[in-house]
């Protein structure tokens, strides 16, 4: 562990911009107080300022260190680091570690869930600050003995969670898998604290655009429906489909002794016939669905109103969600400042909010809003070429899969050809991959209808010519559903009725998944495991919260080691890509070194955890002048 510095701060909550108070990235926020103790020494030392501690005093110390160790560490290292251009510390969190410890089962744990857990109830902090917080007083205008006193008693619990989560880590041998991820956490730091720079003025002008559609889109709603309130689910289910209305009428019951009519509101039903007989099963409202699924079917069979309605709700969707929701992110230096979550998935694949850019639209052109904040500057998208797809072939020991992989085969055309008997066009491929990724996660025949469109002949065969060319995919997916039914551990928890069976499954990194059994869905008064989570989690764990993160980790240091961490800057990672901003100069480069180091993943499986990996990895580069306008750049 070498000389490890505990961490940790008290800041002011001024930031006007999104939902957090204290975000480390407003400079108007301070740190009113530092706590800092080196592990074992049992003594804490606190700065204290009303106006602000200077991170330089607390620079210092951690530059004696080899590693720094805090809850949610990403929080008081950005309040540390962000005016600076120092390289980040090695690390250590205790809310990573609790996750990767409970099996991705503990979703943000907080210092008092640990402190209880590690360390006794005895040692919970006094909630006296707490109800300073909540009945308004400021943190540098709490009684600054009050506030170093809950400071140290946080330091030192955390000094003591960190110890005993080595220890627990050590036993289990997830060392190496702990530090890798820790590695990453550190990377996904430094993209906080870089940003991604934003065209506000792109922004504001799509902001018109969509509104004017809107606009045009509801007249012509208008002129084709007259007043349908098609804000409404329950009218537009009544428009298409028809049903049984209630509403309230006032009608005359007689009259009061000084002779005025006496009303009463009565509850009455009217039947509505609608525009189409239905389909689809009434929903649990009453009514039948009218979402996008329904609309497109309809707007397909040539009905105008549908296709308004489908063309209203996108534009309403752009302008509200990723364009006006841009404007709420702004910060005083034109950057947005996207938070990266390393707790909040059962798989531990990252997550992203403020914004969501896992979740990115690649409709309205919204990716062209995110421009690099050079002077001519380039955006670098490198992204890995069908990963969940190696790590399936990996954690299956497809032979077949791993030769088409390594061979440069596109499995997607292969089924397509084992269907169809001839190989398709890119046209024709794009939906049809669709079938792979919805079979891979462990979809059936139903799934594979319902969410491809295909009838019960087309998603028989598909599975099937799959599962023919993929016998060690079917034999992995078989045998994960067996092993878990036979190795399930049986449980009875308090206040749960009836048996609880858990089944934990290991990776080879040495992470570890919970799969619980539910209610069936088609077997009244049993209990299975959902065959998606089965087949999906490890898949996606591997490559998307294993491989991943690791190797933005690595890439960070590689990044460094070069001295271009400055000019090539890490600002995202969407699954299984990474983005730089990049000064004009510098970006083959940095293209250079992110490609090489991002394909040598096999050798850091190896290094770190002993892994031979079988498949080759490819690494696509792109540059262009925002995230949206990029062309495919050639590394020679």
């Amino acid at each position: 562990m070498g000389n490890t510095l505990v961490l940790d701060l008290e800041t002011t909550m001024d930031c006007p911009v999104g939902n957090n108070k204290a975000n480390p990235m407003w400079i108007g926020n301070k740190i009113i107080a530092a706590g800092l103790m080196y592990a074992g020494s049992h003594r804490v030392t606190t700065h204290y300022s009303k106006t602000g501690v200077g991170a330089d005093i607390i620079l210092e110390e951690i530059d004696k260190s080899s590693l720094v160790v805090g809850h949610n560490i990403k929080f008081d290292l950005l309040y540390i680091y962000r005016l600076t251009s120092n390289i980040l510390p090695r690390i250590w969190d205790t809310q990573l570690a609790a996750y990767i410890l409970s099996g991705q089962r503990h979703l943000y744990a907080s210092l008092d869930e640990l402190t209880d857990e590690y360390v006794g109830k005895h040692a919970l902090k006094d909630d006296k600050i707490k109800e300073y917080w909540k009945a308004g007083v400021r943190t540098e205008d709490i009684p600054t003995t009050e506030l170093e006193g809950y400071l140290r008693n946080d330091v030192s619990n955390t000094e003591v969670i960190f110890k005993k989560q080595w220890l627990e880590a050590e036993e289990l041998g997830l060392i190496p898998l702990m530090m890798v991820q820790m590695d990453a956490l550190r990377a996904t730091i430094e993209m906080n604290r870089n940003g991604m720079y934003v065209d506000w003025d792109y922004v504001s002008k799509a902001c018109v655009k969509y509104g004017d559609i809107i606009r045009g889109t509801a007249e012509t709603i208008r002129l084709l429906v007259g007043d349908v309130d098609y804000m409404s689910p329950k009218q537009l289910s009544l428009y298409f489909f028809g049903g049984q209305e209630k509403y309230v009428e006032r009608e005359l019951v007689g009259e009061y002794k000084n002779g005025n009519p006496k009303y009463k509101n009565v509850d009455k039903v009217r039947t509505v016939k609608g525009k189409y007989i239905p389909s689809i099963e009434v929903g649990k409202s009453g009514y039948y669905s009218v979402d996008d699924a329904v609309l497109k079917g309809l707007s397909s069979s040539g009905d105008l109103f549908a296709a308004q309605l489908l063309v209203m709700r996108d534009a309403k969707k752009i302008k509200e969600t990723y364009y006006e929701g841009l404007n709420d992110l702004r910060f005083p230096d034109n950057n947005i400042y996207p938070n990266l979550n390393h707790c909040s998935t059962k798989t531990g694949r990252l997550s992203a909010t403020n914004p969501n850019l896992q979740n990115q639209t690649d409709a309205g052109d919204v990716k062209r809003a995110y421009i690099s904040r050079f002077p001519n500057g380039k955006i670098l998208e490198l992204d890995y070429s069908q990963l969940e797809m190696v790590a399936l072939a990996y954690l299956a020991n497809d032979k077949q899969l791993i030769e088409d992989i390594n061979n440069g085969r596109d499995m997607h055309k292969e089924l397509y050809n084992g269907m169809y008997g001839r190989y398709p066009t890119d046209a024709e491929r794009k939906p049809f991959k669709r079938f792979s990724f919805l079979l891979v996660y462990g979809g059936g025949v139903t799934t594979l209808m319902a969410q491809s469109g295909c009838d019960r002949a087309t998603a028989k065969k598909f599975i099937s010519t799959f599962y023919t060319r993929y016998k060690g995919v079917k034999q992995y997916h078989e045998s994960i559903v067996k092993e878990a039914n036979d190795k399930a551990v049986i449980s009875y928890e308090e206040g749960v009725s009836g048996p609880q069976y858990t089944y934990y499954h290991p990776s080879p990194t040495g992470r570890h998944y919970v799969f619980k059994k539910y209610a069936s869905d088609y077997k009244a008064g049993e209990l299975t495991f959902s065959p998606t989570e089965l087949k999906n989690w490890p898949i996606q764990g591997f490559a998307t919260g294993d491989v991943v993160p690791m190797m933005v980790g690595i890439l960070l240091r590689k990044l460094e080691e070069a001295g271009l961490s400055r000019k090539a800057l890490l600002v995202m990672t969407v699954h299984d890509s990474v983005l730089l901003d990049t000064e004009e100069d510098v970006c083959y480069d940095a293209a250079c070194i992110a490609k090489d180091t991002l394909e040598k993943a096999p050798l850091y499986l190896k290094q770190y955890f002993n892994i031979d990996f079988p498949c080759q990895l490819k690494v696509g580069v792109d540059v262009g002048t925002t995230w949206q306008d990029k062309t495919a750049l050639e590394i020679k």
